[in-house]
């Protein structure tokens, strides 16, 4: 994302072909959100600033993803030489932005796609992304096929006897009650953590503000004193000029 006045998103998919994009004049993270969800679920929020924009925060903790950016902000230059193909330079920066990520995750997913495994590795990547290890992540999805194979075998193939109007449509199982529910007290985790962080840097702002201000309050000062100093100069080589000019009469 390259959030602005011009707000763009560039989207790739996991193995790094861009697959939509787009940029929209004041967008709220709002529309941002509306946007991203027509185009899939995402694994990763990527910012090519480094810090990232709060803006940017915002849209990754409303879909509880990493944020990744990188280590010092991308030069127009690096993001040209990723996205020369693209004219719309807000879309270029965002596709920079995916590609910088992408890049520092290409080895690992490629591993992924190489693997001989019955797992979805889509899901697998996901996850990679997350944070999970490899090994960690194919643990966690073999366990819930598990469950589900479990599950299945249990029900025994029988099937839910829904009201009339309600044929159809299957009745939100309390599993599923719990996992909305813990998306979003993780997801008021991850608004409130980009809130602090968001604190952290207006604190860092101030403070660098009133240093700056002590400076040049420090300068204007210096500045004054130097007026002063050469002003008793120029006074002075008057004074010698009076006195040579006395002296030869």
């Amino acid at each position: 994302m390259d959030p602005g006045v011009y707000t763009a998103f560039a989207a790739l998919d996991l193995n790094g072909a861009l697959v939509a994009s787009g940029c929209e004049k004041e967008a709220s993270d709002e529309r941002v959100v509306e946007i991203i969800r027509k185009v899939g679920v995402p694994s990763m929020i990527a910012s090519d600033v480094n810090p990232p924009p709060s803006f940017v925060q915002k849209v990754a903790a409303r879909f509880n993803v990493r944020l990744s950016y990188p280590e010092r902000s991308l030069t127009q230059e690096e993001k040209k030489k990723m996205g020369g193909f693209i004219d719309d330079v807000h879309i270029r920066d965002a596709y920079g932005a995916a590609m910088k990520a992408f890049h520092n995750y290409e080895n690992r997913l490629r591993q992924i796609e190489r693997m001989d495994t019955a797992l979805d590795r889509d899901l697998l990547k996901h996850m990679v992304l997350q944070g999970h290890s490899l090994h960690n992540a194919e643990l966690m999805l073999t366990r819930k096929e598990e469950k589900r194979v479990e599950a299945t075998e249990k029900e025994g193939g029988g099937r839910y006897d829904y009201p009339k109007e309600r044929r159809g449509v299957a009745p939100p199982s309390s599993s599923w009650r719990d996992g909305r529910a813990a998306r979003l007290a993780e997801e008021n985790v991850n608004l409130r953590k980009a809130y602090e962080l968001e604190k952290a840097r207006a604190e860092g702002l101030e403070a660098e503000l009133k240093k700056a201000r002590g400076e040049r309050a420090h300068e204007v000062e210096r500045d004054s004193e130097v007026r002063r100093l050469r002003g008793r100069l120029e006074r002075a080589e008057r004074y010698i000029f009076f006195l040579k000019r006395k002296h030869r009469k």
